[in-house]
C-alpha cells in the first residue's frame, strides 16, 4: 500500500469490514428508529444497527421558525410529526457527486439542516496520526485552517456523513450486554457511540474511527447520546497519556465542540464535546454477553421501561427472556475478533486457532494490560464488563485517575463507595470480566473441543438445549486452569514494570518484599506522592564500595533528605524528620541491590542506569488537578463563544497533551535553585508538581 494521504472520507476500507463479516440487527427503517430506545432479546441475530451521528439534544427541540420553513404554523393549529423533523437530518444530498465513480464507494452525504451545525476543532493528536492512521490527512497544527482538517471536522462534527452510494455502508452503533459494579445489568449500549468507518495502512494497520457523543442511538435509553466537555478532554488526553507509558489502550484522534449546543447535566447546561478515538476494534466482552449470557443471566429477567422490545417475552421453549442466546452470531463475533487478532500477529506459529485460542489471548491480552495499570499506578474507576475490551486495550476514559499518594486501597471513582474497583481490585475485577467471556464462550469452545474442528457456519443450527449443555460442560474440562494461567501472566509482567522503574536488569526472589513491597509501603506509611518518588528514585547512587560508615550515612542522609522533601505531602518537620529516618533501611538494601548489578549495565554504569529509570519513570502525570485547571479554563474559552476565546481553550488543550504524549522529558527538572527559570519553564515545573493539597485523591463521577 502507497505511502499516499487521503482526506477521512477517501481513506481506503479493509478487505473485510465488520458490516460483511456479522450480521446487522433489523429495525425498522424510518428516522425515528435510529433514536428511539430498543431493547433486543438476547437470542436476536447481529450486534449492529445503521446509525448516523445525530450532533443534537434530546428531546428535539424545535423552534417556531423552523417550524415555519418545514411549513407547519402552531399558530393556526398546524401539527408536525417527530418523523418529519427528524427528516432534516437524512444524508440525502451527495457532496462528492462530481468525483464519484462507483456506487459502492464512499462518498460524503448531507442535508441543509446538517450543514446547520456549528463545530468547532479543539485538537488532533500527532501521536495518533503519526501512530495509527499515517494515511490520513489532517494535521495537528491548528494555526491555519487547511482544507484536509475542515473535510475532517464536518464529517467529525456530522456536518457530513461518509457511506456508500448503494447505501452497504455506513455509521454504526453496537448493543452489548454486561455486569454493573458486578451485577447483570442486561443491554447496556453503546448509546453515544458511533463508529464511521474502518481502514487500514502498512503501518498503522486495521483502524475502526469511533465518534463517543455523537448522538442518540437505539441503545440510548434515556440518555441524549451527548457528552460534555469535562468528559471529551479526560478521555482524549487520557488516551495519549497510557499510550505514552506504553500501556494498550484506545487512541485519541481529535476533539471537537458545539459551543452553541450545551449540554443538561446535574452540573446545568455545559459545553458539549465530541472525542473520535480509534482502536483495531471496540468489541468489548459485554458484546459477547448479548449474544451467549451466562447462567446467571439467562435466569434473570430485564425490566425496560419506554421505547420499545424486539422480540417476545419469552423463548419458544417458554424458557427464560433470551434463553441461550444466539451462537450463530456468537460464531460469527468470535471469526472476527479472530481475524483482527491475527492481523495484529498475535496468532503467527499457531495452525489451529479457534474459540479458546481467542479467550487465551483476550486473557493474555487483558492480563498484561492490567499489569501496566497496577505498574503505573492508573486507576480505571469502572471495569464493568462492558467496559473491558477483547483486545485488552484501556478503554472508556470516565472517572479514571493516576494515583497521588500511594494507597493500594485507593478509589478514584465517588460512585464506587465500596472499593469495588479500587488500585488493588482491578487485577481480580479484570478476572471476574474474562470470567463472563469464558462462560459466554463456553458452548462454542465445547463443541470445537468434542468435534476437533473449528466451528464453520450452521454449527449450532440443529442443536439441542442439552447439546448446549454437553458442549458448556465439556469447556470446563478444556478451560480448567485459565485463571491460574491470568495470574501468572498479570504477576510475571507487573514484576517486570517494576524491575524496570526501579533501575534492575535482575530479579532477585527478594525483590518482591525487600524491593517492592517495602518499597510502596513505606510510600503510604509517610504519605508520599507515588509518582514524584519514583522520579526521584532516578537519581540515586550507592555509596561507593570504599567509603566509611560514617561517610555511607551521610551520603544516605543528604540524598534521602531531598527525597522525602520532593515527595511528602506532609509539612510538619517531625512528620518529616520520621519519613528520613524511615527510608534509611530501605535505601541502604537498595543501594546494596544496585552495587550487585554493576556488571549487568556494562560500561554505561551508574549513568546508563539513571537514564533508563529516567525513560521508566514520567516527569509529567495527568493528575486530577491538572485535569480540573484545564477543564475549567477550555470551558471559559468555549463559552465565551468568540474565537479568541476558543483559540485560547485550543491551546490550553495542546499544552497538556503534548505534556501527555511525552511525560519522560525532563521540564525545568534539572534546573539548579540559582537558576533563573524561563517563565515556560517555570509553568512546566509547575504542571508537573503535586498541585493543591485539597486535590490529592480528587474523586470523579461516572457522569458524561
Amino acid at each position: 500500500m502507497s505511502a499516499s494521504k487521503y482526506p477521512i472520507h477517501r481513506l481506503p476500507l479493509p478487505a473485510k469490514t465488520l458490516q460483511s463479516c456479522i450480521p446487522q440487527l433489523e429495525l425498522d427503517p424510518s428516522p425515528v428508529s435510529q433514536r428511539r430506545a430498543t431493547t433486543f432479546k438476547t437470542s436476536t441475530e447481529g450486534i449492529w444497527a445503521r446509525v448516523n451521528p445525530l450532533w443534537a439534544s434530546w428531546p428535539l427541540r424545535v423552534t417556531k421558525e423552523e417550524l415555519l420553513e418545514m411549513g407547519v404554523d402552531v399558530d393556526a393549529g398546524q401539527q408536525v410529526n417527530v418523523e418529519d423533523v427528524l427528516k432534516r437530518w437524512d444524508a440525502v444530498d451527495s457532496v462528492d457527486q462530481e468525483a464519484e465513480s462507483s456506487k459502492s464507494a464512499l462518498q460524503r452525504w448531507t442535508s441543509d439542516h446538517r450543514l446547520k451545525l456549528e463545530s468547532y476543532l479543539l485538537g488532533v493528536s500527532q501521536g495518533t496520526l503519526e501512530d495509527s492512521l499515517p494515511q490520513l490527512d489532517a494535521s495537528s497544527d491548528l494555526s491555519a485552517d487547511s482544507e484536509a482538517n475542515t473535510v475532517l471536522t464536518d464529517v467529525l462534527s456530522g456536518r457530513h456523513v461518509v457511506a456508500s452510494g448503494e447505501g452497504s455502508y455506513g455509521p454504526w452503533s453496537t448493543r452489548y450486554c454486561g455486569h454493573q459494579f458486578g451485577v447483570w445489568a442486561g443491554q447496556l449500549g453503546d448509546g453515544r457511540a458511533i463508529s464511521l468507518l474502518e481502514t487500514t495502512s502498512d503501518k498503522g494497520g486495521r483502524q475502526e474511527i469511533q465518534l463517543k457523543g455523537g448522538g442518540r442511538t437505539p441503545f440510548s435509553r434515556t440518555a441524549d447520546g451527548l457528552a460534555v466537555l469535562r468528559s471529551g478532554v479526560r478521555e482524549y488526553l487520557g488516551c495519549e497519556a497510557i499510550a505514552a507509558l506504553d500501556i494498550p489502550t484506545t487512541r485519541a484522534l481529535a476533539l471537537l465542540t458545539a459551543p452553541s449546543l450545551p449540554v443538561m447535566r446535574e452540573y446545568g447546561p455545559e459545553p458539549t464535546s465530541l472525542t473520535a478515538r480509534i482502536a483495531p476494534s471496540f468489541i468489548r466482552i459485554g458484546h459477547f454477553e448479548a449474544l451467549s449470557p451466562s447462567k446467571s443471566a439467562r435466569d434473570s429477567r430485564q425490566m425496560f421501561f419506554g421505547g420499545q422490545w424486539r422480540g417476545a417475552a419469552e423463548d419458544e421453549d417458554g424458557g427464560p427472556v433470551g434463553g441461550q442466546g444466539n451462537l450463530e452470531s456468537l460464531g460469527k463475533l468470535v471469526e472476527w475478533c479472530k481475524g483482527i487478532m491475527g492481523e495484529l500477529g498475535w496468532f503467527e506459529g499457531n495452525e489451529k486457532v479457534g474459540a479458546k485460542e481467542v479467550f487465551d489471548m483476550a486473557v493474555k491480552r487483558n492480563a498484561e494490560m492490567v499489569a501496566g495499570w497496577q505498574a503505573y499506578g492508573f486507576c480505571h474507576g469502572v471495569i464493568n464488563t462492558d467496559n473491558v475490551s477483547i483486545l485488552g486495550l484501556t478503554i472508556d476514559y470516565g472517572p479514571y485517575a493516576f494515583m497521588d499518594v500511594f494507597d493500594e486501597n485507593h478509589i478514584c471513582n465517588h460512585s464506587d463507595p465500596s472499593g469495588l474497583y479500587s488500585y488493588a481490585n482491578q487485577p481480580p475485577r479484570i478476572v471476574f470480566a474474562l470470567d463472563k467471556l469464558y462462560q459466554a464462550l463456553a458452548p462454542l469452545i465445547g463443541y470445537e473441543a468434542t468435534s476437533s474442528t473449528i466451528a464453520t457456519e450452521g454449527w449450532s443450527s440443529k442443536a439441542s438445549s442439552s447439546d448446549v449443555e454437553a458442549w458448556r460442560n465439556e469447556a470446563e474440562v478444556v478451560m480448567k486452569g485459565w485463571e491460574e494461567k491470568y495470574w501468572s501472566i498479570q504477576k510475571a509482567k507487573e514484576k517486570e514494570l517494576w524491575m524496570k522503574r526501579f533501575g534492575l536488569k535482575t530479579s532477585q526472589p527478594s525483590d518482591d518484599r525487600s524491593i517492592i513491597q517495602d518499597f510502596l509501603s513505606n510510600l503510604h506509611a509517610y504519605n508520599m506522592d507515588f509518582h514524584t518518588s519514583f522520579r526521584r528514585l532516578a537519581y540515586f547512587s550507592p555509596p561507593p564500595p570504599s567509603s566509611t560508615a560514617a561517610e555511607t550515612d551521610n551520603h544516605l542522609s543528604e540524598y534521602i533528605t531531598s527525597f522525602v522533601q520532593a515527595g511528602i505531602v506532609a509539612r510538619e518537620e517531625s512528620e518529616v524528620t520520621s519519613a528520613i529516618e524511615g527510608w534509611t533501611k530501605w535505601f541502604k538494601v537498595y543501594g546494596e541491590r544496585i552495587s550487585a548489578e554493576e556488571d549487568a549495565w556494562g560500561s554505561g554504569g551508574l549513568g546508563e542506569r539513571k537514564q533508563s529509570m529516567l525513560g521508566a519513570n514520567p516527569r509529567f502525570v495527568l493528575r486530577q488537578w491538572v485535569l480540573e485547571e484545564l477543564i475549567k479554563g477550555m470551558e471559559a474559552g468555549v463559552k465565551a463563544g468568540d474565537e479568541a476565546g476558543k483559540a485560547d481553550a485550543r491551546a490550553k488543550l495542546a499544552r497538556i497533551l503534548a505534556m501527555s504524549a511525552s511525560p519522560y522529558e525532563t521540564y525545568g527538572e534539572e534546573v539548579g535553585d540559582g537558576a533563573c527559570p524561563t517563565p515556560e519553564v517555570e509553568e512546566e515545573r509547575r504542571l508537573c508538581g503535586l498541585g493543591s493539597r485539597n486535590m490529592l485523591g480528587f474523586q470523579c463521577s461516572c457522569s458524561s
